[in-house]
């Protein structure tokens, strides 16, 4: 469903207001505050829940001496636990705090070690120990701002261009949530087509993205079941 099928489905289950033959670029006053209400409404969607659509996959690869990398442009958060060193099959240690990040960065615990950590800073990611080589790759899975999907190159973004432009979470929200917010900028009573939006919007978070098992072990884990320690067979 496009923008465009989102303005008019929600304007004609209103009635009583005109529905525009267009909506992006039109001067007219309802298809302007409509593109302006959708944008409100997907970007505060966007903003305040976590929906598997938007998640993304970012890959860079570490240089020699360089501790910081740059985000991706549209990153809004993390996904949880996904942040892994492909090169060497292991996980890396974080988000750290500041406490234990100082503490690593103080020199007081030292020694050989395979493992990584990470923080964020200042829209980069840091990563301890600094690197000492070129190429090893780090991967991670965030959630990104771009909930639009363009209709001319398929690129996502987090404004209009057209009115054939789609979206990457569900339409249906999109369009309830426009009927409230319409509503609302006319000054008419919203609050039951606030309440169905809510319950809908409610309804595809519980459903989205399926369920995992709860894991109660440890919170890293090798990917082949080893443990990192005690197994050479003597004891602690």
């Amino acid at each position: 469903m496009a923008l465009i099928d989102i303005c008019t489905n929600a304007l004609r289950a209103i009635g009583g207001v005109e529905v525009p033959s267009s909506f992006v670029g039109n001067g007219n006053l309802t298809a302007r505050q409509c593109v302006a209400l959708v944008m409100e409404g997907g970007s505060s969607l966007e903003r305040t829940n976590r929906w598997s659509a938007l998640i993304d996959t970012y890959t860079f690869d570490t240089a020699a001496d360089t501790a910081s990398y740059d985000l991706p442009d549209d990153f809004r958060a993390f996904a949880n636990m996904s942040q892994w060193d492909r090169t060497n099959n292991r996980p890396l240690m974080g988000p750290t705090s500041g406490q234990i990040w100082q503490f690593l960065k103080s020199g007081i615990a030292q020694g050989a070690t395979i493992d990584r950590w990470f923080r964020v800073q200042g829209g980069k990611i840091f990563i301890h120990p600094t690197p000492t080589a070129d190429g090893d790759t780090i991967a991670f899975d965030y959630y990104s701002k771009n909930w639009i999907i363009r209709q001319t190159d398929s690129a996502t973004a987090r404004t209009f261009q057209s009115d054939n432009d789609t979206f990457r979470f569900d339409e249906d929200i999109l369009t309830l949530d426009l009927k409230w917010r319409f509503l609302q900028a006319k000054g008419f009573p919203f609050e039951a087509e606030y309440k169905i939006f809510e319950a809908t919007r409610d309804e595809c978070l519980a459903d989205d993205g399926g369920k995992g098992r709860i894991n109660l072990g440890p919170r890293y884990v090798r990917w082949d079941g080893i443990p990192d320690h005690g197994f050479g067979g003597g004891t602690s």
